[in-house]
């Protein structure tokens, strides 16, 4: 018997979309790949993630990996939370589950300044019944150790839980904990998917 649903955020329940956002500061193409590398694309964006470096460091890190850019490195990580936008079915969706008696979760990868940023973005939040965010634990997926403790945290049995996550490394992190896991394409797919699991 299902009992709790897990959500990814980043293209689960909110859009994700570094590049559109870069794109809108209409930089020339050499410098949009050369920002692109240096911060999203590169090693140092899952250090923001895990919350271990300081917003300084983290910027700095940014810069080192194209010192030519720092300009534009800094201008595009001011406001990073431009990234995010919530999904319409967001709520209904998170609304419709509780409705059923469902415990509806969140475990993110996610960094603290862009969290601060994406308040009103993430508002389905207080919905919720509880969320694991990267950055407050120092911990990301798939480390085993962070989908044990958001079981740990809120008491949840893995055969009862379901999860749902855009990222393929994420699924079998949960799926290894024996939850049922599942890779998101898209709201329809997910809630026919959970539909059925419901019913059984």
């Amino acid at each position: 018997m299902i009992k709790s649903i897990i959500f990814d955020i980043g293209m689960v329940l909110a859009d994700y979309n570094w590049s559109g956002y870069l794109q809108s500061f209409a930089y020339p193409e050499e410098t949009y790949q050369a920002v692109a590398n240096a911060v999203f694309l590169s090693p140092t964006w899952v250090e923001c993630d895990r919350g271990v470096l300081s917003d300084k460091e983290l910027l700095s890190g940014f810069i080192c990996n194209a010192p030519e850019y720092e300009k534009e490195i800094k201008e595009v990580y001011a406001t990073v939370g431009g990234c995010i936008k919530q999904y319409d079915y967001a709520i209904p969706w998170i609304q419709e589950l509780k409705k059923k008696g469902l415990g509806i979760y969140a475990l993110s990868n996610y960094g603290e300044r862009m969290f601060a940023q994406t308040g009103k973005e993430l508002n389905f939040l207080k919905y919720m019944d509880g969320a694991l965010i990267s950055y407050q634990d120092h911990l990301i997926k798939p480390d085993p150790r962070i989908y044990q403790t958001i079981l740990n945290r809120y008491h949840l049995i893995p055969e009862e839980t379901v999860f749902f996550d855009d990222n393929e490394d994420n699924v079998k992190g949960a799926s290894d904990l024996g939850i049922h896991a599942f890779l998101f394409h898209n709201y329809e797919e997910a809630a026919q998917q959970l539909e059925a699991l419901l019913k059984v």
